[in-house]
């Protein structure tokens, strides 16, 4: 009689040996410091003692980096340049070390959404291109050793990885740019709800303070990161009567809309308005040779985070 081969153990059966959850269990062969020593040392043993093959897994794990594009709708696309450069870094960086990712289309919508998406995934290490309203969520699961990073801005009281620009001082440097040319009713297009924005916001305001120049609400406008929207602000502002002569883009895509539509009532850039963007996107460079970009570097902060150890270890 022929001897049923025996079947491999899986995760399950040593977390359940081991009184613990699969996360955990994953976490600990991996040797992640989030996992106490005695916890640890029972799964390793567990899993020798039933010849489970860690090395595999091990490599299996490094395969499962889900890449989660968290940017709310009202902020941008995943087909907008600056979405898809950011994806071109992190491909790259993927690439050189050897690792494999997938993307997610998968948009969570609430804190609920995202828990639901973490879980789908318990072993997989993710990469948000933005943090938007789930900050605190985000906290939570960095706390319990989920591998994540973020691409988005540096809070008060974080717990994750977070690789991006230090947007108050862009938004301030923009502005100071246009103030330094004598302009002085300068507007501000931009998703003002959005963490990145408010602090590009925060930026513009207090450059304005800095040089004695009164905030005027009417100047800011709230758009998405696209093309149209830029377009449509611009349109608004003149449309409004609102008298400006500089604008602070919270991205290119938004300043070459505000240029289309400049250009459309034969406003002159940068004879009779000054516009800097924000992303130093390639695109940017053939839209107009008025226009100053602020760059975010975002393909070479990938790398450089990865590199000096700041970004997760997604094989744990």
């Amino acid at each position: 009689m022929q001897k049923e081969a025996t079947r491999p153990v899986t995760l399950q059966q040593i977390a359940h040996q081991a009184g613990v959850s699969v996360s955990t269990v994953s976490r600990a062969l991996a040797r992640h410091p989030a996992i106490s020593e005695e916890t640890r040392e029972l799964v390793l043993k567990l899993a020798k003692e039933s010849n489970y093959d860690i090395k595999r897994r091990q490599g299996a794990d490094q395969a499962q980096i889900t890449v989660v594009m968290a940017v709310p709708a009202i902020s941008t696309q995943m087909a907008e340049p600056f979405q898809l450069r950011l994806l071109g870094g992190i491909g790259s960086a993927m690439r050189e070390r050897h690792f494999d990712f997938s993307i997610s289309h998968r948009v969570p919508r609430s804190a609920e959404g995202l828990a639901e998406l973490m879980a789908a995934h318990p072993t997989g290490g993710f990469i948000f291109l933005g943090q938007s309203q789930y900050h605190e969520a985000l906290n939570k699961f960095s706390r319990q050793g989920r591998a994540l990073a973020v691409w988005g801005a540096q809070l008060e009281d974080q717990a994750y990885c977070s690789v991006g620009t230090d947007n108050v001082f862009g938004g301030q440097r923009a502005t100071n740019h246009l103030l330094r040319l004598g302009r002085r009713r300068i507007a501000f297009l931009g998703a003002c709800d959005v963490v990145e924005i408010e602090q590009r916001l925060a930026g513009y305001k207090a450059a304005l303070s800095n040089h004695g120049v009164e905030l005027d609400t009417s100047l800011i406008q709230h758009s998405k990161l696209v093309y149209d929207s830029g377009f449509e602000a611009v349109n608004d502002l003149i449309d409004r009567g609102v008298k400006f002569d500089g604008i602070v883009s919270a991205s290119d895509m938004l300043a070459i809309g505000a240029m289309r539509a400049l250009a459309t009532h034969g406003i002159k850039v940068p004879d009779d308005v000054s516009v800097v963007g924000y992303d130093d996107i390639d695109v940017a460079s053939f839209s107009s040779s008025g226009a100053y970009n602020h760059s975010s570097g975002c393909p070479q902060g990938w790398s450089s985070a990865r590199d000096k150890g700041h970004a997760p270890d997604f094989r744990s």
